[in-house]
């Protein structure tokens, strides 16, 4: 069978040609057949521009319908979309073209200043129409166009991790692998062999994320798969969600920890009544913020697990919860099919139940495709190191205990820098914080919490510092407690949402 990722959008044209398949946020749709055609047309278009089976494309455009619609044009042809996000300023953009090589740049008008400081550097076309100083894409004529052979192991696309630490790396990913991936999650997400087709009337999945984010392109490619639709907005904000929600009924939500914060701590109150559960993942989502969700909404939370270099590895599913099988703090049991071993730091196999580094067999990545020293450390013998720590239980349930690489050694003790924030944010008065380690001449690093503080708490800052202090204390074990607090106006996040750890300059004053 031909994998082609190309192939998903033209299976639904051929099974269900008049379902509306694509919609934007102000409500217009696209058919799957029509906007299959208009993919063909787009393929057409990047062909005539010069591009060729295993070419790279980079995609510089807001998010919406068209971006999807960009991605299979490239696929039908053999092309690889650079997925870049739309945020980016022309330095990260020019970054981004130099680690990938695409042949040519799409885009549109958001950011023409941004395109006008890379003119003569790429050969460019305009998404939008007309741009000044670059030729249009002639896009919007529908051609019924065939996805070429591909190999299953051959380049899909590029995608730039939205990690935590770093500088974002360009991951390459394959078409079969991100086909078995989105069959395995089928599978176990409808409990059949096949992994079903949604009804016609079914209501279409929000594509919360944006499609230059793993997690947004899953959730699109995942959508079609099981033959639903999906609306593809520019951005989150919770008058989008409000209003979208009201119009098309979604009966689930794929959203990140960082969204649902953003929902438990509005005084607006979301139509959800239709929404049966909530997948999250992207980051570990803190108890106070899923126990004030829920109950505020009395919409059960479930969580997945993966990455863009693994896939899919674990999640609970609503069958799982009605079974009775959900464990409290853990990532989900790991699904079917996948290999997955706890590893020490010589790389041995760890038995249940102890901590070690998850590795997971996977086909998903070839790597990254700008730095060959950090590929060789990803993927090893065709298993990805995934850089989390965590164990699995007798019942095959996966727990998360942080980043390998987040981890604070404090005189002589691991500690975990997720246990302490979850903990510290059911205090009634942090409103966010985020724990990273700082160096001490006698202990060698430290916890240091850094705490936006609920507005007008009645208490000093000082105050505070003794209270938090003393609330950790009695929570977790004397090396776990933060020996630092440090009160800062708002966390900085990276474009997929996740808090950025990393080096930090701490501010002066207010702490202990």
């Amino acid at each position: 069978m031909n994998p082609n990722l190309g192939l998903i959008l033209a299976d639904r044209a051929a099974h269900q040609p008049d379902v509306l398949g694509l919609f934007d946020e102000d409500g217009n749709g696209l058919s799957f057949a029509r906007a299959d055609r208009l993919a063909g047309g787009i393929a057409v278009a990047l062909s005539e521009a010069g591009v060729r089976p295993g070419d790279r494309v980079a995609a510089y455009l807001t998010n919406g319908p068209d971006l999807a619609l960009l991605l299979f044009g490239a696929w039908k042809i053999g092309a690889i979309p650079v997925t870049i996000s739309s945020l980016y300023n022309e330095l990260e953009l020019a970054e981004s073209i130099t680690k990938t090589s695409p042949v040519l740049l799409v885009v549109d008008d958001a950011k023409p200043d941004v395109v006008a400081a890379l003119a003569g550097t790429i050969a460019t076309r305009s998404l939008s129409g007309e741009l000044a100083g670059v030729e249009p894409l002639a896009w919007g004529e529908e051609v019924a166009l065939d996805a070429v052979e591909v190999a299953a192991d051959d380049e899909a696309c590029i995608l730039f991790t939205g990690g935590t630490s770093g500088r974002p790396k360009a991951v390459s990913v394959t078409h079969g692998g991100v086909r078995g991936s989105l069959a395995r999650l089928a599978r176990v997400s409808t409990g059949t062999e096949d992994g079903g087709t949604a009804a016609a009337d079914t209501a279409p999945n929000l594509i919360a994320l944006p499609l230059f984010h793993s997690g947004g392109q899953h959730a699109l490619l995942f959508a079609l798969h099981v033959g639903r639709g999906c609306v593809v907005w520019r951005r989150f904000s919770l008058d989008r969600l409000e209003r979208l929600t009201a119009r098309h009924r979604f009966d689930n939500l794929f959203l990140l920890p960082t969204m649902l914060f953003d929902i438990v701590h509005s005084e607006q109150t979301m139509p959800l009544d239709s929404v049966k559960q909530i997948l999250v993942a992207g980051q570990a989502l803190s108890w106070t913020v899923r126990k004030d969700f829920e109950e505020r909404y009395r919409i059960p939370i479930l969580v997945n697990y993966g990455s863009t270099e693994s896939g899919h590895i674990a999640g609970w599913t609503g069958r799982d919860m009605r079974a009775g099988l959900w464990k409290p703090g853990s990532a989900g049991k790991v699904y079917p099919g996948v290999e997955l071993e706890i590893r020490d730091d010589e790389g041995r196999a760890l038995p249940g139940g102890e901590h070690g580094e998850i590795v997971v067999r996977s086909e998903l990545t070839r790597g990254y495709v700008d730095d060959p020293d950090a590929s060789a450390e990803l993927v090893r013998d065709g298993w990805v190191h995934t850089g989390d720590i965590g164990y699995v239980d007798e019942d095959g349930v996966l727990f998360l205990a942080g980043r390998k690489r987040d981890m604070i050694k404090c005189g002589g003790f691991q500690v975990w820098p997720e246990e302490i924030e979850d903990e510290l944010r059911a205090h009634p008065l942090v409103h966010d914080l985020r724990v990273v380690g700082t160096p001490d001449d006698r202990l060698g690093e430290i916890p240091t919490a850094l705490v936006v503080r609920e507005p007008d708490a009645g208490v000093s800052d000082a105050e505070l510092v003794e209270i938090l202090i003393a609330f950790a204390r009695e929570r977790l074990a004397h090396f776990k407690t933060p020996r630092r607090i440090e009160f800062v106006p708002e966390l900085e996040r990276s474009e997929a949402g996740k808090i950025k750890r990393g080096a930090v300059s701490l501010p002066t004053g207010g702490g202990s």
